[in-house]
């Protein structure tokens, strides 16, 4: 299955299997459910407007809220708390991990609790720069949720209509330089929530290359350097064993696009495989073509909502 690609880019967007056996059977209980729900919104069609990678960064430094079907009464007969935690923890690793392509680290600490409380990370690990955050609101309204001293960053959640079903606030902030990390979260006394952090790392983005620096030395991109940046992108993906379609220029004209040069424009119009997106993002693109590209799609904005190409 294809997810259609283009230079614009909706919010978006680190593997380690360091669960605990007790959440490595109700994760995989939930984690087909929570996956299918996080998958549909991370790879919606892009637009081009905006650079993958620069979207990669921002969704994991800023994170979101979902409001997928996960219920505390996923798994009969359960601890709805314990649910509560691999719902937490399975949504997480998927976005940090599936969607935004960095890692969790080390053991993760959980707790459902009301009113004001905090949550220390300590025995830091090696790479871990990074401090994810969820939590999900179970009765009353969203909490505050603070990393250092920082407020995070991301949705807030709320009470919905379903009391039995919890909407999910994530989030990852910058850890500090060195030592523990902790996470204050701070509600009236009647608000119940479930709250899980972990340390993670970084997405590893790859530089520009030489050719991409000079490219946009001069704050401007030419359809020659946007044509050959892009092509570069197309080599490097064929290197790493995700190759793309040859993917012809495209114009915008009277609601349709074509291949003649008419309208406005051009742009490249393409599509990845779903399993290469993670070459794609953090080091295809970055190093061949995203700098082209944000350059581009300022010089030549795309109209708001426009058909799929043909």
């Amino acid at each position: 299955m294809n997810d259609e690609r283009s230079p614009r880019d909706d919010e978006r967007s680190l593997r380690d299997d360091e669960r605990s056996p007790r959440l490595t059977a109700m994760r995989d209980a939930l984690v087909a459910e929570v996956v299918s729900t996080l998958a549909a919104r991370a790879r919606r069609r892009r637009r081009p407007t905006r650079a993958t990678v620069a979207a990669v960064v921002a969704a994991f430094l800023v994170g979101g809220g979902l409001t997928g079907g996960l219920t505390a009464a996923a798994l009969p007969g359960s601890d709805p708390d314990t649910a509560v935690q691999a719902s937490l923890g399975a949504t997480t690793r998927s976005m940090v991990e599936d969607v935004n392509h960095g890692r969790l680290l080390g053991t993760p600490t959980f707790r459902v609790t009301h009113g004001d409380t905090a949550l220390t990370l300590s025995s830091r690990p090696s790479g871990a720069d990074r401090v994810a955050v969820a939590w999900a609101c179970l009765d009353g309204s969203a909490p505050t949720v603070e990393v250092g001293g920082r407020p995070v960053e991301g949705a807030a959640c709320g009470r919905r209509a379903d009391p039995e079903s919890e909407q999910i606030g994530w989030a990852l902030a910058a850890a500090p330089a060195t030592g523990d990390a902790t996470v204050t979260v701070s509600a009236d006394d009647a608000d119940r929530y479930g709250v899980w952090v972990s340390w993670a790392r970084s997405p590893q983005i790859a530089r520009p290359s030489a050719q991409q620096e000079a490219e946009t030395a001069d704050g401007v991109v030419t359809l020659d350097e946007y044509r050959t940046a892009f092509n570069r992108l197309l080599a490097c993906q064929a290197q790493a064993g995700q190759p793309m379609a040859d993917v012809p220029l495209s114009w915008y004209s009277d609601g349709g696009w074509n291949g003649e040069g008419r309208g406005i424009g051009p742009w490249f119009l393409y599509t990845t495989p779903s399993d290469g997106s993670e070459v794609f993002d953090t080091q295809c693109y970055p190093r061949e073509f995203g700098a082209v590209d944000a350059i581009w799609q300022g010089e030549h904005p795309m109209p708001e909502d426009p058909p799929a190409a043909g």
